[in-house]
């Protein structure tokens, strides 16, 4: 990042997935798509806050502990190619996804300038009855930073 701009990492990844069962003679051959997008920012500036507010909203018991860092945002869709997605119109990753579809992934990490960082993984979950959702933690991870000139 150079003066303030936020940099995209990565626009968009398109993953074909080989797996079409043998044995099946009424198996679909269409495999789904995983387009993967990557986005950071300031942790001050206005989406680098609205980033963590998001995960503190989502993850109460893992709020980040600080905001004078560096946050990155990794979402992964998965598009099945005989219907459209529900999340297939939703913002990226800095849109902060109200809901998204079966499986898809949302996970930011949050890198302060020790070093100390925080990552969140959380996947969307649906009931059942396929009627509402919703993002779940499944992963959160902690590792303290090491530079020396905060060694007290």
């Amino acid at each position: 990042m150079k003066n303030g701009i936020p940099t995209l990492v990565a626009a968009a990844l398109t993953v074909f997935i080989a797996g079409t069962p043998a044995s099946s003679a009424h198996a679909d051959t269409r495999s789904p798509t995983i387009v993967v997008v990557n986005q950071s920012w300031e942790a001050h500036e206005a989406e680098g806050l609205r980033v963590l507010d998001w995960v503190a909203a989502h993850s109460p018991d893992r709020m980040p502990i600080g905001r004078n860092g560096r946050v990155t945002v990794e979402q992964v869709k998965k598009f099945a190619r005989t219907r459209r997605s529900s999340s297939e119109t939703s913002a990226p990753p800095g849109g902060l996804p109200d809901k998204g579809s079966q499986g898809e992934e949302y996970n930011v990490e949050n890198t302060l300038p020790d070093g100390t960082t925080q990552t969140w993984s959380y996947r969307w979950t649906e009931p059942s009855t396929g009627h509402g959702g919703r993002w779940e933690m499944v992963g959160y991870s902690y590792r303290k930073g090491d530079d020396p000139l905060n060694v007290r």
